[in-house]
């Protein structure tokens, strides 16, 4: 989760730490490259959550059976977006954009990239929660619309052919 942070709070850095994770495991993942999180917006999960759940939301249920919880937060609350997103659709680039698009492997599995000046803004989110017995468990959340999973070869054959064919017409924003 920490890769959809712009920054996370010291609390939940030291959190992590006495977690027994490595100053430079979380520096790392917040590295990253992905849609991420304004620091004035969120820095935590919990925080996220308290912000994202105050809205009125959509629930669907995706291709591996997770809730995906996604919505738009009103401009007039946050004008300046709530963070960056780094999936767009083919569709959404220039002529010039498509002749620099480079495949790299994203999760073991090779994608489209491109790499742009800035990630745009948005005040989309997305959150996915899977059911347990206990109620729902935090799989991941990120600023931006909802995407399929990357395709894993441990998918059904019909879930790893739909997710192939989304990332087909989809690709990765990475800032330069």
């Amino acid at each position: 989760m920490l890769r959809h942070f712009e920054t996370i709070d010291k609390a939940t850095q030291e959190e992590l730490l006495s977690n027994g994770y490595a100053l430079s495991q979380i520096q790392q993942e917040l590295s990253l490259t992905g849609s991420k999180f304004f620091s004035h917006f969120a820095n935590d999960i919990k925080e996220l959550l308290e912000k994202v759940l105050q809205h009125p939301y959509q629930k669907t249920t995706g291709i591996n059976g997770n809730h995906i919880i996604e919505s738009g937060l009103p401009k007039t609350e946050y004008p300046n977006g709530i963070g960056t997103k780094a999936v767009v659709t083919l569709d959404e680039i220039t002529k010039d954009q498509h002749a620099q698009i480079f495949y790299e492997k994203n999760r073991g599995f090779p994608l489209a990239h491109l790499l742009v000046d800035n990630l745009p803004i948005t005040n989309h989110f997305t959150l996915i929660l899977k059911s347990i017995p206990e109620g729902y468990a935090f799989i991941t959340a990120f600023s931006g619309e909802s995407a399929m999973p990357i395709p894993d070869y441990k998918m059904t054959n019909a879930q790893f052919e739909a997710c192939k064919k989304y990332w087909e017409l989809h690709l990765f924003l990475k800032k330069k």
